[in-house]
């Protein structure tokens, strides 16, 4: 992530109306170092520019609880130098399994407000009309969340006007709001939710594979990661898999030999034997080469190999 094409877009979005906000998520803080950013902000905006997004599923631990820290208040500019202090920390955080930068938030709403609908977003509705608490402003979360709309401005993020974060592929992206669009969540988002912790799996394998010289050979990242990810995890769910780490094998070789490795007589014979015999496939796919799999594959259509 480009630091400086952060505060710009940031300082472009801004009107003397809005807030700027940022919010900032304790549980993903890796080490104390990284809590002193806290200390620093509470420290330049005082106790009334930092509020607290509610976690249902840690009311105990009010300390984990995100934090949205206000940089200006309307007709005012963002403070540059705390600006670029977060923008420093999203650069830092690009790498890490979980983002602790959830990202800018501009908006006619104070601290307090934003924040409570924050806390609203995070409760999805259940088949059973209740609600489970997923922790959307989480950046692969809200990656995954803003793909499940067919009209992303039209999702329920006012008073949210701009929310702005870190794709999985470290490049900057934008959620825009729209007064009056209060439309519901679609009916995939709790299911896409509940498979995030898979699709966290395979992009850190991803990562890993592109970080050292392997037998396969994964493509780089693109800009959304967790949504090939997640269209990855549904293929291989498709074959017949059910068991986590034989889906996140089968994604893996879908990823880096082929997408339509499972359509292999050999491949669909080692499927049926882990899901009739619950043999793990993880093994009996490292059986193959590359070479073996060059060989397998030949007569495959190149159009559709992943770039």
């Amino acid at each position: 992530m480009n630091v400086e094409a952060l505060i710009k877009l940031v300082c472009d979005l801004h009107t003397p109306d809005l807030y700027c906000h940022v919010l900032i998520d304790p549980m993903a803080m890796p080490d104390r170092s990284d809590h002193s950013l806290i200390s620093q902000l509470g420290e330049a905006l005082g106790e009334h520019g930092m509020n607290r997004v509610l976690r249902d599923d840690f009311a105990h631990a009010p300390h984990y609880h995100p934090v949205l820290a206000s940089l200006s208040c309307p007709g005012a500019a963002p403070n540059l130098r705390l600006l670029a202090m977060t923008a420093h920390a999203a650069q830092r955080d690009s790498q890490r399994h979980n983002s602790y930068l959830c990202g800018w938030i501009l908006s006619e709403a104070p601290g307090p407000v934003v924040a409570k609908h924050l806390a609203a977003l995070c409760r999805l509705p259940t088949a059973s009309d209740t609600t489970v608490f997923h922790p959307i402003y989480e950046p692969t979360r809200l990656e995954l969340l803003a793909t499940t709309f067919e009209r992303l401005e039209l999702g329920p993020w006012w008073p949210i006007k701009h929310w702005i974060f870190q794709s999985s592929g470290a490049k900057l992206a934008q959620i825009r709001g729209e007064p009056r669009s209060h439309n519901a969540l679609p009916p995939a988002a709790l299911r896409i939710q509940n498979d995030v912790p898979s699709i966290q799996a395979l992009l850190v394998a991803w990562r890993a594979m592109l970080a050292r010289p392997e037998a396969l050979n994964p493509p780089p990242l693109p800009p959304f990661a967790t949504v090939r990810a997640s269209n990855l995890i549904d293929d291989a769910r498709r074959t017949g898999l059910s068991a986590t780490e034989d889906i996140l094998a089968m994604a893996l070789h879908h990823l880096c030999v082929h997408p339509r490795l499972h359509t292999l007589r050999t491949v669909r014979d080692l499927i049926e034997a882990t899901v009739s015999q619950q043999r793990p496939l993880a093994p009996m796919l490292a059986g193959f080469s590359a070479a073996n799999w060059r060989h397998m594959t030949a007569n495959l259509p190149q159009a559709e190999v992943l770039q």
